[in-house]
């Protein structure tokens, strides 16, 4: 029996008894597209990286039970998502402590590369300041390349939903920035 969502280089995670090996293989392939997810939605480059973590913790003790209905980069990637929701419940809910203050991210060469293909920091900015439904995606469909229909699987809505937050998304986009030039 074939299973269509995995490719054949992902075959081998599945096929394989060696899961160090596997979780290496799956933390250089995924570890930086994973940390940037959570850092467009945490907006912090150190709590990003600790919700990273956590996911490859995660995608480590339930690998074994990843079934290929999907590919396993839409799993991760639902994974990310799940767990940055879930800290920014857990923040919303923590009302005694300080907020988390947004700090200037320090960029590594792999992030100046991801950086570079930004078209402006203004955009980007712009993007940060969405609400998270329509932050999430954007990122995923534009700065990840996925599909709408992958889109829809990771964050476990339809796909007209997906296709609303995206047009409520730009709509929200072209009104930031119209804003953020009237005041320069």
């Amino acid at each position: 029996m074939s299973e269509p969502f995995i490719h054949a280089e992902e075959k081998v995670l599945t096929e394989g008894d060696n899961r160090r090996q596997q979780l290496e293989y799956l933390m250089r392939r995924f570890g930086d597209k994973v940390l940037y997810l959570a850092y467009s939605y945490l907006r912090d480059r150190h709590w990003a990286e600790d919700v990273a973590q956590e996911v490859f913790i995660r995608v480590f003790t339930n690998l074994d039970k990843f079934r290929g209905n999907s590919s396993i980069y839409t799993w991760i990637y639902h994974i990310t998502v799940n767990l940055c929701r879930d800290e920014l419940r857990a923040k919303n809910r923590r009302r005694d402590l300080e907020p988390v203050e947004g700090e200037d991210y320090v960029a590594t060469e792999v992030e100046e590369q991801v950086l570079a293909n930004l078209q402006q920091q203004e955009v980007w900015q712009a993007v940060l300041n969405l609400p998270v439904i329509y932050r999430e995606v954007i990122w995923l469909h534009y700065y990840e390349q996925l599909s709408l229909k992958e889109i829809a699987e990771i964050l476990g809505i339809s796909l007209p939903a997906v296709k609303i937050r995206l047009y409520r998304a730009r709509g929200h986009l072209q009104k930031l920035l119209k804003a953020g030039e009237g005041n320069a």
